[in-house]
């Protein structure tokens, strides 16, 4: 297991192991231009925010600094088109939110407590920002002094079977005991690591995309009118050449889950397949 001696924080690294997370899931199921980028100057609604606005959220210059120059999944205030990056989960578009919080539309208690929950967003330092934005989502959280990323409520099959290694140290060695409760509870892993973490979910179709909006796992339980569900889509996708990305046929595969959806399990169906 990898210790925190052993790892360091880098804004540029960070920043193509998100790049490089979002191009998989591009090349896996996201429309084109879900992915938005920045200028290499940074996002204009961050980079020229008033102080005064982003004061509020009590972030560090290194977190601001990051969001600034991080790709997002495009959130334009459109929830029936917003696109999941896990499933059941929508990631955090700064760019965006930032902006909403410059004109008033939201404030900054409101945005720590989307993205960090209103279990945690008090106990989080400054070098501590939420990936996702929205309630009942996954709760990830970046911190740029330590170079970690920590998944609060990580489903137990992969807290206890992860296929990369999380962190070693014991929270409450490193860090006062209000932020080492949420810590501990919440398993780490370094940045790099976390992105690749969840392109194995994905390649072992344990995360399964129905739609290029739409992704669901197979932790959660349903109900028996689901029952063949699972199996059914993770056929389909290796019939199309999923996990090798040189043979996946993308189109065709999420064509495919649509149709048997409708067909067997039409409740599961997703209607914004053509949009």
């Amino acid at each position: 297991m990898p210790e925190l001696e052993e790892i360091s924080y880098s804004r540029d690294a960070t920043i193509a192991a998100v790049r490089d997370y979002y191009g998989f899931l591009s090349g896996m199921y996201l429309n084109e231009g879900t992915v938005i980028t920045p200028p290499e100057a940074g996002w204009p609604s961050i980079t020229s925010a008033d102080t005064s606005h982003l004061e509020g959220l009590g972030k560090a210059d290194e977190v601001i600094d990051l969001l600034a120059h991080l790709p997002y999944l495009r959130d334009d205030r459109d929830q029936i088109l917003r696109a999941h990056g896990a499933p059941d989960c929508f990631f955090a578009d700064w760019q965006s939110q930032i902006r909403a919080l410059v004109e008033g539309r939201t404030d900054a208690d409101e945005l720590k407590i989307i993205t960090e929950s209103a279990e945690f967003y008090e106990d989080a330092p400054p070098h501590v920002v939420g990936l996702t934005a929205g309630a009942d989502n996954p709760i990830f959280l970046l911190d740029t002094e330590l170079g970690i990323v920590h998944w609060s409520e990580c489903p137990g099959e992969i807290k206890h079977n992860p296929s990369r290694e999380p962190v070693e140290d014991d929270p409450y060695d490193y860090a006062p005991e209000n932020e080492a409760d949420w810590r501990n509870d919440a398993p780490a892993w370094p940045i790099a690591d976390f992105f690749e973490l969840l392109k194995d979910q994905f390649r072992e179709l344990n995360f399964i995309p129905i739609s290029p909006y739409t992704v669901i796992d197979v932790y959660m339980q349903r109900d028996g009118r689901s029952e063949g569900m699972i199996p059914m889509l993770q056929n389909i996708f290796r019939e199309h050449g999923w996990p090798d990305m040189g043979r996946y046929r993308k189109r065709e595969c999420l064509e495919a889950v649509q149709t048997a959806l409708e067909e067997r399990y039409p409740d599961e169906a997703d209607f914004r397949r053509d949009q």
